[in-house]
């Protein structure tokens, strides 16, 4: 028989992985990782400025008179020249972009949990969880590998020549990065909190109302 087993716990732990997930994509996808200086545009006595960016695949400087021209430069993903895609940048990427893919499978099985609570007689909240830290390490290891790249000649460009690994130059840390650290932080909370999920969602209260034969059961 199946049963639909809904906790607040458990409902919370599913909310908070999914706004783990939505900050790691909207962290990864924005070029506002590192913020040059303000550039003043001066063109038909209209004045105007545009801050140029770099994210971690992508960035946004002015090009053709159009200061919001952004796109990615890994044309070729991580074959891409390291001169154009610095290789930290890559390595970056790719263990962000697997912390992002976990997460994505642990909401997934977060909503599979609600009617089939175990697999191989293991609970699917608590393989989640530790799958969601595992997940955390890579995102950890992500953003430390990041500003590796920031003596790249892309970043010298934007930040000035004294810009070096771990040092900015002349730009700022942008609104992007400081997104994804929250999102590998709330990954880590997702996985402590999914503990207590799982013993909400094999709670004696849940096997009193499986006893009295509830296929839905819904517990605060």
């Amino acid at each position: 028989m199946c049963y639909v087993i809904i906790t607040g716990r458990s409902l919370a732990w599913l909310l908070l992985s999914l706004v783990a997930f939505m900050f790691m994509i909207i962290g990864i996808m924005t070029p506002k990782w590192l913020l040059g200086e303000p550039v003043v545009i001066n063109e038909n006595n209209v004045t105007s400025f545009y801050v140029p960016s770099v994210g971690i695949y992508n960035r946004c400087m002015r090009m053709n008179h159009d200061p919001n021209n952004c796109g990615s430069f890994s044309f070729y993903g991580l074959a891409t020249d390291p001169m154009v895609y610095p290789g930290p940048w890559k390595a970056a990427m790719f263990f962000l972009s697997l912390c992002a893919a976990i997460q994505f499978s642990t909401v997934l099985a977060g909503i599979l949990a609600c009617c089939v609570q175990s697999v191989f007689k293991k609970s699917v909240i608590s393989i989640a969880g530790a799958t969601q830290a595992l997940g955390g390490l890579f995102g950890v290891l992500g953003l430390l590998l990041y500003p590796w790249g920031w003596g790249a000649p892309r970043v010298k460009r934007l930040c000035g020549e004294q810009a070096e690994p771990y040092l900015p130059g002349d730009c700022s840390i942008g609104w992007a990065l400081f997104v994804t650290a929250t999102g590998v932080a709330q990954i880590f909370l997702a996985s402590a909190l999914s503990k207590t999920a799982d013993k909400a969602a094999n709670s004696d209260k849940v096997q009193f109302q499986m006893d009295e034969g509830k296929n839905l059961i819904c517990l605060a």
